[in-house]
């Protein structure tokens, strides 16, 4: 049987087979039932997660990875790979003003040849920029030992979704996700819509840097309530998404001053944290209504109400809680669960670790483990996780440009309504052609992964996944057809690759 027919094979058990349950009987080290769960709530199981599950015991395990210590430091080796990387060396609002002053100059050049001259350091650095935060991202999901709260701030970037590829978001994006997301991944739900609402990167995105009195745009405000809190269909009017642009009227950025003073009130009524300025002068004055709440008329302090309101809606407690619950349970989240998800969500103020805690201790979750089908970048990180363990990816340009064949770009949804969770948009025939081709470079080793000056080193040598597969349990429980394919490997790299298309490995 040759490769190609034994893929083949494999996409058809894949997709027949992604939405069944799985068994889960003791197996090897850990159960098969405790090596799901560290998938589940990893970014892949590998030896180390095991290694460290047996160590604080199952419990201790989840308890670290829902209450991790603040910070957790990386091995040293990958954190001073990103402490080398340009995003991390000056202040964003540092680059920013310097850029957008090199922006100005090039778009005011007189002569066409001297502004394309002077506007090219300026894309450069655009580049080089997009390059380090996607490379930044990759690397701390793969070795970071809080793997939860990395999925979670995955998740929140998805739900709080900026485009990457647009000046100057890429110099933005580091502190987006590093100092206003990660850290609050796992706390308050109303702390990450009022930290990403005075994020410039979202005000650039969303246009609400430019919604001001006599100028207003409705967008940022829209999306607030649409996509960020309670959802279409809620109960919310076109009104209120106007009563919301009025507030949000003033909030904006600047980007010609630095440094700046502390985070703090200005004169006059304003407050400025950062490149974020509210300017009273583009307020709309004058009390407003939101969803029948009186907001009165004081500035700066109308933003904070407004995402008070909307942060305490049940429609936003019922979305919030049933987003997680199709990230991190089911594409169609059982009802039950997502009540009892939803009352504690209400009843600790949207505390983010309280919710996950109520979904992991439910009969509900225990029973989905092992169905819940990989998007790419879950799919493409474990098998790297999983054969690389120990391993320092030196160039990450490979994964990126994995996922941006398997249609998963890191940061690179252009909507803002983030990357789809179900199956369904990652199952395709298609879809599963180019996880086969990606399974097959995995499989030989993917030297990219390991290179000095463009030189593959031997550490890119095939993994032995047969033999971390019999060592550590995971994925010992098979189906027949999965170990009939099996059988029919020629040789270690073949053994790989269709180890890696297997139904099994689909899934988390």
């Amino acid at each position: 049987m040759t490769l190609r027919l034994l893929l083949t094979l494999f996409a058809a058990l894949t997709l027949a087979s992604c939405s069944n349950s799985a068994a889960a009987p003791p197996a090897g080290p850990v159960s098969e039932a405790d090596f799901r769960l560290i998938d589940r709530l990893t970014w892949g199981a590998n030896t180390t997660e095991i290694t460290r599950f047996q160590q604080l015991g199952r419990d201790g395990w989840i308890e670290f990875q829902l209450r991790p210590a603040q910070p957790i430091a990386l091995p040293p080796p990958v954190q001073a790979t990103l402490d080398a990387m340009p995003v991390a060396v000056q202040p964003m609002g540092q680059m920013a003003t310097e850029m957008e002053a090199v922006r100005y100059a090039a778009v005011h050049a007189g002569d066409p040849a001297e502004k394309r001259r002077q506007y090219v350091p300026f894309q450069q650095i655009m580049k080089a920029s997009q390059v380090d935060v996607t490379s930044r991202s990759l690397l701390r999901n793969l070795y970071s030992a809080d793997q939860l709260r990395e999925q979670m701030t995955w998740f929140w970037f998805n739900h709080f979704n900026v485009r990457l590829g647009a000046a100057p978001l890429p110099l933005m994006v580091r502190d987006y996700v590093e100092d206003t997301i990660r850290p609050r991944a796992l706390g308050k739900f109303c702390d990450l819509v009022n930290a990403t609402l005075r994020h410039p990167a979202m005000l650039i995105y969303l246009n609400n840097a430019g919604n001001t009195a006599g100028k207003i745009n409705e967008n940022y405000a829209r999306e607030l309530l649409e996509l960020h809190t309670m959802g279409i269909g809620s109960g919310y009017t076109q009104h209120d998404v106007e009563e919301l642009a009025k507030v949000l009227t003033g909030a904006g950025i600047d980007l010609k001053t630095w440094p700046v003073a502390a985070a703090g009130p200005t004169p006059g009524g304003g407050y400025r944290d950062g490149l974020f300025v509210f300017d009273p002068t583009k307020h709309v004055g004058g009390s407003k209504t939101l969803l029948g709440t009186p907001i009165k008329a004081r500035g700066y302090g109308e933003i904070s109400e407004s995402t008070g309101v909307l942060c305490r809606q049940p429609a936003t407690a019922r979305r919030i809680v049933s987003k997680i619950a199709r990230y991190l349970v089911a594409d169609a989240p059982p009802p039950a669960l997502i009540d009892r998800m939803t009352v504690t969500f209400e009843s600790t103020d949207g505390d983010i670790t309280a919710v996950l805690r109520t979904m992991i201790a439910a009969p509900e979750f225990a029973a989905s483990l092992g169905t819940l089908y990989k998007d790419p970048q879950h799919y493409l990180l474990s098998a790297i996780r999983l054969g690389f363990d120990g391993r320092l990816v030196s160039d990450s340009l490979w994964m990126s440009q994995a996922l941006a064949r398997l249609g998963q770009p890191v940061y690179g949804r252009l909507t803002p309504d983030g990357y789809p969770l179900d199956a369904s948009e990652w199952n395709s025939a298609g879809q599963l052609e180019d996880r086969f081709g990606v399974a097959d470079e995995v499989a030989r080793g993917a030297r990219r992964l390991f290179t000095f000056t463009g030189i593959a080193l031997p550490i890119g040598s095939a993994p032995d996944l047969k033999a971390i597969s019999a060592a550590t349990g995971i994925h010992a429980r098979r189906a027949p057809a999965t170990e009939s394919v099996l059988a029919e490997a020629r040789n270690q790299t073949e053994w790989n690759a269709l180890f890696l298309s297997s139904p099994e490995f689909m899934r988390r």
